[in-house]
Formats: C-alpha cells, sequence, structure tokens
C-alpha cells in the first residue's frame, strides 16, 4: 500500500468560533493553532486555510469578525477563513495537463534518484514491519499519531537489538536514521505530521546511540582506499588486461577509480560525469584538470568544482587515465555516428573496428605518461564519461546508473589484485574518497585545504574522514614529558 492510497486524514474539530455563523474563527485568540513563536505564524488546524499573513499588529482577523491578540500574537496577523466560507473574489489561474506534467517532472528532479530509490525501499520494509501486526504503514485519523510514535520507536529499537552473524549490530544507525527519513518523506508527501519527530523517537534513537558507544560499537565508516592499495589495483588491472576487450575495460575502471580518488568524489558525483565535466584549468605549469560537479549531496543546485594534479607516476596519473578512456570513447562515438549517418554499416561492428584500432595504435605502457598528448575531440561533449560496457566489451551510449557498479568494480579489481579478503570486504564506494581525505591528512596537508577539496562546509565533517593513526605523527602526547 502507497502513501496515495492511505485514508486521508478528516478535519478536526475547529473548537468553539468567534463572529457570525458565515465565517467563524477557527482558533482563538494566542492560541497554539495560530501563533508560534514571537514573530512567526503556525499553521492553522484542519478546517481552516491561512489566506494571508502580515507583520507590525497585533489583530488576527477571521471572516467577518476582529480579534483581538495576546502578546503572542504579536508581529504575526494571519487572515483566516472558515471550511465553509465562501472563496475569496477573484479566480486562481487555470494549470492545463501539460502544465502539471511539466510541474511532476521537476518536482521528481527535486531528490536524487537514489534518494527516491532508497525512500521506496525502506517504506516498504515499514509496510511489511506494519501488515505483520495488522495495521496500515498510515494513520487512517491524525487522531492515532502518537499510536504510531510510539510503534516507529519500537520498529527501530526491534532493529537495534537484531544482531549479524558475527554477533555485531545487523544495522548501521545510520541506516536507522535512513529508514526514519524515508517514513517522514512518505507522512509529509500525505499531509502528516512525522512520528520520527515525537519526543519518543528521539529519545529512543538517543539511547541506540549511548548503547552502542558503552559497548564500544562505533559508527560504520568505510574502509579507506590509500594511495598504495590503488597502486597495486591498478597494476593489477593492467598487467592482467589481454586482449582488446579486457583493455577497454581495464582503462574505463582504472579512470573510474583514479578520478574518484583524486577529486575525492561521492559515487554520486562521479557516476553522472560528462566529457565536459573534466577540462584542463588552463594554469601556467599545466598541472590541473578541473571537475565540474553539476549538484552534489552538499550543493544539489549548484555547480562545484574541484582540481585533479597531474599525477607523479604514470600508472596512478589522472591526467593520463583520462585521456586514455577518452580516446577509447571519442573513436567509438565517432564511427557509431559516422555508421548511422552514411548507413550500410553496422554501427556497432564500425565502433569495434574503430576502437581496436586505437588499442593498436596507442600501446604505450602504463609506466610511461601520455598526458603530453593532445587530448581527444569529440562530436558531443555532454555525453556520459564513465559508461557500462555491453556483452561484446562495447561502451553503451547511456552512463552508469546503477548505484552498487562503483563499489563492484573496486572489490573486484581489489580481489583480482590479490588483497586479502577480508581487506576487501570492508571496501565500499565511499572508499576512495575516505582514502583521499585520510591519505592528505597524513601527508601533512593542512586540514582546511582536505575540507575544500572535500567540499564540506563544516571541518569536523573532515575530522570524521580522517582514519589516520594518531600516532603516525607529532601528537600531544609526545610532549608530556613522561
Amino acid at each position: 500500500m502507497t502513501p496515495a492510497q492511505a485514508n486521508s486524514a478528516p478535519p478536526l474539530d475547529s473548537g468553539p468560533q468567534s463572529g457570525g455563523p458565515g465565517g467563524g474563527a477557527t482558533a482563538h485568540p494566542g492560541g497554539p493553532d495560530m501563533v508560534g513563536e514571537r514573530g512567526t505564524a503556525t499553521p492553522p488546524r484542519s478546517g481552516a486555510s491561512v489566506v494571508a499573513a502580515h507583520t507590525d499588529t497585533d489583530r488576527l482577523v477571521s471572516g467577518d469578525a476582529e480579534i483581538r491578540g495576546s502578546r503572542r500574537t504579536r508581529g504575526a496577523r494571519i487572515v483566516l477563513l472558515s471550511a465553509d466560507s465562501a472563496p475569496p473574489p477573484g479566480r486562481a489561474p487555470q494549470v492545463d495537463a501539460a502544465d502539471r506534467d511539466r510541474v511532476d517532472a521537476r518536482r521528481a528532479q527535486s531528490k536524487a534518484a537514489n534518494t527516491v530509490t532508497g525512500y521506496e525501499t525502506s517504506w516498504r520494509r515499514w509496510t511489511q514491519w506494519c501488515a505483520e501486526r495488522g495495521a496500515e504503514p498510515l494513520p487512517a485519523h491524525p487522531g492515532l499519531l502518537d499510536a504510531y510514535a510510539e510503534a516507529v520507536a519500537a520498529y527501530l529499537a526491534v532493529a537495534d537489538a537484531a544482531l549479524a552473524a558475527d554477533g555485531t549490530p545487523a544495522y548501521a544507525v545510520a541506516t536507522l536514521e535512513a529508514w526514519g527519513a524515508a517514513i517522514t518523506h512518505f507522512y509529509t508527501a500525505a499531509g502528516l505530521a512525522s512520528p520520527v519527530r515525537a519526543r519518543v523517537v528521539a529519545e529512543t534513537m538517543t539511547g541506540i546511540r549511548k548503547r552502542r558507544t558503552k559497548a564500544g560499537i562505533g559508527p560504520d565508516k568505510a574502509a579507506p582506499l590509500l594511495a598504495h592499495t590503488l597502486t597495486t589495483i591498478v597494476t593489477a588491472i593492467d598487467a592482467d588486461a589481454v586482449g582488446w576487450k579486457a583493455k577497454v575495460a581495464a582503462r574505463r575502471d582504472t579512470a573510474l577509480l583514479v578520478i574518484q580518488f583524486a577529486a575525492a568524489l561521492r559515487r554520486s558525483e562521479l557516476v553522472p560525469l560528462w566529457i565536459s565535466d573534466i577540462r584542463r584549468l588552463g594554469d601556467p605549469e599545466d598541472r590541473y584538470l578541473q571537475v565540474r560537479i553539476r549538484g552534489s549531496k552538499r550543493s544539489p543546485t549548484a555547480m562545484e568544482y574541484v582540481a585533479m594534479a597531474r599525477g607523479e607516476h604514470a600508472i596512478t596519473c589522472p591526467w593520463c587515465a583520462v585521456l586514455r578512456w577518452q580516446a577509447v570513447l571519442a573513436a567509438f562515438d565517432r564511427a557509431v555516428a559516422t555508421a548511422e549517418r552514411r548507413g550500410g554499416t553496422d554501427p556497432a561492428a564500425a565502433g569495434q573496428h574503430a576502437v581496436v584500432r586505437v588499442l593498436d595504435r596507442d600501446a604505450t605502457s602504463a609506466d610511461l605518461h601520455v598526458c603530453d598528448r593532445d587530448w581527444p575531440s569529440f562530436q558531443a561533449k555532454d555525453v556520459p564519461l564513465l559508461r557500462p560496457l555491453d556483452a561484446d566489451g562495447l561502451p553503451h551510449a547511456q552512463a552508469i546508473t546503477r548505484p552498487a557498479t562503483v563499489p563492484d568494480i573496486l572489490k573486484r579489481r581489489a580481489a583480482q589484485a590479490g588483497l586479502d579478503p577480508a581487506e576487501v570486504e570492508k571496501l565500499s564506494g565511499h572508499s576512495a574518497r575516505s582514502g583521499a581525505a585520510t591519505g592528505a591528512l597524513s601527508g601533512g596537508a593542512d586540514i582546511h585545504t582536505v575540507a575544500k577539496h572535500l567540499r564540506h562546509r563544516d571541518i569536523r565533517s573532515t575530522h570524521g574522514y580522517d582514519q589516520s593513526q594518531p600516532w603516525a605523527g607529532n601528537t600531544a602526547a609526545d610532549h608530556l614529558g613522561l
């Protein structure tokens, strides 16, 4: 059952009214349904609608009655109409079906696709939990919200008590928080207050965190992918690339891993990259590539930029990795477009022939830099940079869309490089970003410089990424005189 199918909350009794029968007020002066903090208005109860709000007055006007407000009402005036009142003069602009479709399309883009998918998965779990107890996931009446708040608290407490096979908690605190966010999302969409915001739920989550801390169970963090491990992985990728299909996959995977590490990108920032999102910065020494991020977790409606420097070692040089992969894409895209335009030739066959020709012509060892070469040209630059490969080993036209692709590639390549299975299991899609922060801080980079590279607003977030050992450098313990 989805929120849209749930019963609507019926209007509640608005209580005593003031004024004539045609336009009584839905709240008494200074009541909690009218004004919250000083100078701010809170939504009226069901059965009333806010028509206007003004400042610098202590009067509340409802229908044809004027109500004097208390000191709490100063700074806000709300014009209310009861549910039975006639509509105000005039009419609202008409919105046709095409305009509604445009609105719906843009509303759908207000949240990241991965966020929506996560919400839906979490909501299905909550729905199933309720069904097992003979209840709907949404209350049929707002009066049941307190009972649902207790149910949410129990839902989270039960999950907290669940253990994995190794005796550790089956669900991370972040997972429980994500479940709560999903419940809030669907309750809000249904026009209901979220039970997750109730005190009983907040105190339950605080208790869960404290219980785990006292038990020595810290928050789950991605194992950092450090530079020496990345070098081991990409070296093995190159060594194992035998045949043109394996070489195409090697170039794609190397570019993916090196770009994410060098630019410290979240996987949600990595996979949408276009060819045009990476360009030479044009600095005097020509050392940097600029990566444009078209909307991030921190700033979903803004452009952000981060620089990648030329690498000292060719095998992990971001410039070389990007250039080698773009050479394959440019040849493939150009050959496919030409075959489609001229006709008579299978576009896939033409693309394969062009890719093989590029690989044969560019047999330079991965130990040698190629970043001083001319960059390949593309007929269209607003096309995906990182793409899935089909069964024939050729790039798709679309970008990688499955969220798990990035950690899957990392884990598979790490296992092929001979890393310890336990170490491989700890890797995730966040490991490269965590490793970039840890490596830079361990190497002596200033915390503010690292925070800027990771695009953190709060430096405490950057400290949270630092998984370097406290005894690896100069610590206060070295100056205690013991």
